[in-house]
């Protein structure tokens, strides 16, 4: 049996910080939009003392080009919800769109799964159907270590093959979406000439901390009781499963 306690109100851990503070900074690259920050975090901040700083994308627009791929190189539509995703065929496209990628684009590239497990059944697949092979032909394939002590050497690994004088393919980063190579890592210049994101990680709809989160963050928005300015129990929601 599991309880878990989940703190939905982060105002109230800040309240005292901003109120004693001469001045904070919240700093990140995921802030927006302002105002659901403002009002999950720092509600009773007058918006008129907050001074807001965004910067430009460290790349220029006629360097970055951004495609929707929406099916593969035999026309089998890429559908990576959850009940779609598995669809060997489907897995199979993916791979080959992968190695006519891996063909033209020069020195390094990053493709993202949604998560650990479809990773791995992906892989097992290419493995099986000589995917993985037509991969390798192309660039040296890496994968993201599961143990955060493996991550520095698999970067160190996979810059030094991209750097290589005596072998052109490159190389090729198989990461995962939220997982250790998602967030912080810079993957600047030939470490990223294509970065890959088979899907996106939509959480479960179904997810009862998911739908308690959405629930009080609606109580908030609308202003009822429950609000970011307003202790009450629904600050924590107790999700019990046996």
């Amino acid at each position: 049996d599991q309880i878990k306690f989940v703190m939905l109100n982060a105002a109230t851990h800040f309240e005292a910080l901003v109120r004693e503070a001469h001045a904070v900074v919240l700093a990140g690259g995921t802030l927006q939009p302002l105002e659901d920050l403002f009002l999950q975090v720092i509600p009773t901040v007058d918006r008129a003392g907050v001074r807001t700083l965004s910067c430009g994308h460290v790349i220029n627009r006629k360097n970055l080009l951004t495609l929707t791929i929406p099916k593969g190189p035999t026309g089998r539509s890429f559908e990576f919800v959850h009940s779609k995703r598995g669809d060997p065929e489907m897995m199979l496209d993916l791979g080959r769109l992968i190695v006519n990628a891996c063909k033209v684009v020069p020195d390094g590239v990053v493709c993202f799964f949604p998560s650990y497990k479809y990773a791995e059944e992906v892989s097992a697949l290419w493995s099986r159907r000589g995917i993985l092979g037509q991969i390798g032909q192309k660039k040296v394939v890496f994968g993201e270590p599961k143990a955060a002590d493996e991550v520095e050497s698999v970067l160190a690994r996979y810059k030094a093959q991209i750097e290589s004088e005596s072998d052109p393919r490159g190389a090729i980063l198989f990461c995962v979406v939220g997982g250790k190579m998602s967030e912080g890592i810079n993957f600047s210049d030939r470490l990223g000439r294509c970065v890959v994101l088979a899907g996106l990680p939509y959480p479960n709809i179904y997810d009862q901390e998911l739908n308690e989160r959405l629930r009080y963050l609606n109580e908030v928005s609308a202003g009822r009781p429950g609000g970011a300015g307003r202790r009450t129990l629904h600050h924590a929601a107790f999700h019990w499963r046996g």
